[in-house]
């Protein structure tokens, strides 16, 4: 297990930042898709919300003080036996209890695993951030197990595999891949590959392919990504591991970056595999969910927050970069557009019988950096970009976020020139 204090004894705070937005629920996770899991604080069969929030809570405190596991440990039980959430009668007094049932969850040995798993995942989400921002010289990364009697055949099975940052392996098997999984990722340069001999590998549907995982005695199944190995076996991630944690709130900052690249970067990630990834998993996942609710058509406001707070997990995509005459016409302090999950969920929402698939949002990084037609509603503090591609208009609806100032892509479709002139005589257009 790895020291939560690195990066030279600094408080790692991308690691606690993971912590701190990460969900918290009282629900039970067992038809649940893998987004909402992921969006879970999981602690096995604690389930009083309060409880969950407190040690939370006290797993933040610990990030950020780099509080030893024991120290931990000791602090939580003697927090949950002053709560009356320690069974008088248990072993040594210890047996973690429901306050709202009297059911008895078993010894406290269970909050190792709780802990190991999410420092681990914490500092996996630093790591991650830190591997990203440094991508010009270590582009390649290696899976690394540890190896021993205790590595699991799945993660063993993995070990030494090198694929490049952006390979849609990483978006299912970034470590943690399970309870207690110690496994990390060495980030490597070209020379490295060089050295040692090692051969870069690509995911392709002959081995990274989708499967049907059963979860419990019933036989129940979900599906999921898995790595299928030399000899034909397939490995998977345990159930809930199976999303990159370290994606989780990362954005680098492109304005700081030659405009040139930081297009390419765009264009990169609207056409990546990640963002493809993501974009089909939270459709298929918006399907379940909104067939658990039975409604058909679109969804009321209510119902919608309801599936984007358990589906939504903070991941950010670079939509494009507006290029430098239409920024400073507008006066923006920013020039790099971000897509969230949150408007992926709200897009596949509004589109129930319309075609739009994930390649259609490659176009996006172009009409940010040459567009068309850009009309500004300034009281509102929204953007619009319009472009025709392959005898297409298209419309980029974008809102600056004064107070953080940052852009978003509030939305994106097909549009017609009539609407970008109507547009353009209600508001203000940039020449």
């Amino acid at each position: 297990m790895p020291s939560i204090k690195f990066a030279l004894g600094l408080k790692p705070a991308k690691a606690i930042e993971w912590l701190q937005a990460k969900g918290v629920t009282a629900e039970s996770y067992r038809n649940l898709t893998a987004s909402e899991i992921a969006k879970v604080y999981t602690i096995a069969r604690i389930t009083d919300l309060d409880m969950l929030n407190d040690i939370k809570q006290s797993m933040i405190k610990a990030a950020d003080s780099g509080q030893a596991f024991t120290d931990w440990r000791k602090d939580i039980l003697q927090h949950l036996q002053n709560k009356g959430w320690l069974h008088p009668n248990g072993h040594n007094g210890q047996d973690i209890i429901d306050p709202k049932t009297g059911e008895v969850f078993g010894t406290p040995r269970r909050l190792d695993t709780i802990y190991r798993t999410n420092m681990q995942s914490a500092y996996s989400t630093g790591q991650y951030q830190g591997y990203m921002d440094n991508i010009d010289h270590r582009p390649y990364w290696m899976y690394d197990a540890v190896a021993d009697h205790r590595t699991r055949p799945a993660h063993a099975a993995m070990d030494g595999l090198v694929y490049r940052y952006d390979d849609p392996f990483w978006t299912t098997f970034y470590p943690p891949n399970g309870y207690n999984c110690r496994c990390t990722v060495v980030a490597l340069a070209e020379r490295d590959i060089e050295r040692s001999g090692r051969i870069v590998g690509k995911s392709t549907p002959e081995n990274f392919v989708e499967t049907h995982k059963i979860y419990n005695k019933k036989g129940d199944s979900y599906p999921t990504m898995a790595y299928k190995a030399p000899d034909g076996s397939l490995h998977t991630t345990d159930r809930g591991f199976e999303y990159n944690a370290g994606r989780m709130n990362y954005r680098p900052d492109l304005d700081r970056y030659d405009r040139g690249l930081a297009h390419q970067f765009a264009k990169a990630e609207m056409g990546g595999p990640e963002f493809k990834t993501t974009f089909k998993r939270l459709e298929k996942e918006f399907y379940e969910v909104k067939g658990r609710l039975k409604t058909d058509g679109k969804l009321s406001n209510t119902q919608l927050y309801k599936i984007e707070d358990t589906l939504t997990n903070e991941r950010h995509f670079a939509a494009g970069v507006i290029a430098k005459g239409v920024q400073d016409k507008a006066a923006l302090e920013k020039s790099t557009v971000w897509l969230s999950d949150d408007t992926i969920i709200k897009q596949i929402n509004s589109r129930a019988k319309e075609v739009f698939p994930a390649e259609l949002y490659e176009h996006l990084p172009d009409i940010y950096n040459a567009p068309d037609t850009v009309v500004i509603n300034r009281k509102d503090g929204k953007y619009y970009f319009g472009k025709k591609i392959g005898g297409v208009w298209y419309l980029a609806v974008t809102k600056y976020l004064h107070k953080k100032k940052e852009l978003f892509l509030e939305s994106f479709r097909r549009t017609n020139q009539n609407q970008l002139e109507s547009l353009a005589e209600k508001f203000e257009s940039v020449e």
